[in-house]
């Protein structure tokens, strides 16, 4: 007896889809959305290649105590040096076959359009990587190469290398292998990320990155992992802004001592009792007696922060009044560090086992312009162009698109901030 079937009626029924597509990234991206906002001594929107902002370093050192009739004191003078913020240049492309774009005009042929789907994805991809840019080291480094990285015994090149965090890192990246002394060794394409774990008592767990194909790169010692032409390309970050040496904006902190941040080594002992809060006063108390100075918020990890209200929870004082709403629907628990309690911000990009005491006012996003598509300079040309293919000047039924963000973090009172390292922190998750 013939009956009819799922299998026989299959060819006539329909697949439903129903929208709308449902984001399953994490765009958070508290640390620019904050510090774009705020423009130190009106260094905000400008023209030019880089800035120039003086600043006092030394004072008058032409004193004494005489006696009566004795000699006085050599004159002396103020000292003052600039500090030069150079432009950096981020940029996001895009490209879309001639038919996608056709074909996913409508709600019938598409949860969305194509170009806008690729135009409003590359601007918020573009935000979040700036995002973890500001937390970085200025130099471009995604990860700290550990030791000696030596070719696999099968091959004459590196084919992984292990490194001290992978918490900037997912597969599909592309990036450079660069050497201590900023050689780029090679270019590889990440197919495998084994992540790097939690720290607990002297360091994190370290993690590993593998990459296809063959390099020129048969061994690294020490060095870093950047993404491809990154290197030395970044814009400043609060981890080498905050760090107790080095240089930043041209300043050296060698020849300009007060041209430094402040720093409290942790040593991974704050879980479990008060040890934690006293921390984060020992970060404020110190920038305030280098700069007069109080830090007006704490940036640091989701872990950091829930291990602080841990040890508010202990002696019952982890309330409503402990915690207040940030702009832009972020949380904060306050700690008590001087005249006014100064919130403890987490943000997903602040990197594993640091936190940030940061002065905003000190603090500028100095910007060409505003992140906008690339198009002719008359102002009439399209942002979209075909796609060339080899030398002929042949076109393919591409289409490309590139959008650019000329701007850079500026710091212009680098005494006024300052940060705690070695933080016990959960395993960073994996990077999408």
């Amino acid at each position: 007896m013939a009956y009819q079937s799922l299998t026989n009626f299959d060819a006539i029924l329909k697949t439903v889809y129903r929208g709308p597509i449902v984001e399953q990234l994490n765009q958070e991206s508290y640390g620019i959305d904050q510090f774009e906002r705020v423009a130190a001594n009106d260094m905000g929107a400008f023209s030019g290649s880089q800035v120039i902002f003086p600043i006092h370093t030394a004072r008058n050192r032409g004193r004494a105590a005489i006696s009566d009739g004795g000699t006085l004191p050599e004159a002396g003078t103020q000292s003052y040096k600039d500090g030069t913020v150079k432009i950096r240049y981020f940029a996001q492309g895009i490209e879309l076959t001639d038919q996608v774009i056709k074909q996913s005009e409508t709600n019938e042929g598409a949860f969305v359009r194509a170009m806008t789907a690729e135009i409003e994805g590359a601007t918020t991809d573009l935000r979040k990587d700036i995002n973890r840019q500001i937390y970085g080291t200025g130099n471009g480094a995604l990860a700290n190469v550990s030791g000696t990285q030596a070719a696999s015994a099968t091959g004459n090149s590196l084919t992984s290398v292990a490194v001290d965090n992978t918490q900037y890192i997912a597969v599909g990246d592309t990036v450079d292998l660069v050497s201590s002394g900023g050689v780029v060794l090679a270019t590889v394409t990440v197919t495998a990320v084994s992540k790097s774990g939690a720290i607990t008592t002297t360091t994190a767990t370290a993690g590993s990155i593998t990459f296809a194909g063959t390099n020129t790169a048969a061994a690294l010692t020490g060095g870093f992992v950047c993404l491809s032409g990154n290197y030395g390309q970044e814009s400043d970050g609060f981890r080498n802004i905050t760090a107790t040496s080095g240089t930043v904006h041209g300043l050296a902190t060698s020849t300009t001592p007060v041209w430094a941040g402040f720093e409290v080594d942790s040593n991974f002992a704050d879980v479990g009792t008060a040890n934690l809060e006293d921390t984060f006063i020992q970060l404020a108390q110190g920038i305030r007696k280098r700069s007069s100075k109080t830090p007006d918020v704490f940036l640091t990890t989701l872990g950091v922060q829930r291990r602080l209200a841990n040890s508010y929870t202990s002696l019952k004082r982890y309330n409503d009044a402990k915690v207040v709403d940030v702009k832009g629907g972020y949380s904060a628990i306050m700690v008590a560090a001087g005249n006014n309690p100064i919130p403890v911000i987490s943000d997903v990009d602040a990197p594993q086992g640091f936190a940030f005491g940061l002065r905003k006012d000190s603090f500028a996003w100095c910007e060409l312009q505003k992140p906008d598509w690339l198009s002719a300079p008359d102002g009439k040309g399209s942002i979209l162009t075909l796609k060339t293919t080899g030398s002929s000047g042949r076109r393919e039924a591409k289409w490309q698109a590139w959008m650019g963000w000329y701007a850079a973090l500026a710091c212009t009172a680098r005494n006024q901030n300052g940060r705690i390292k070695n933080l016990r922190d959960d395993a960073p998750i994996d990077r999408v």
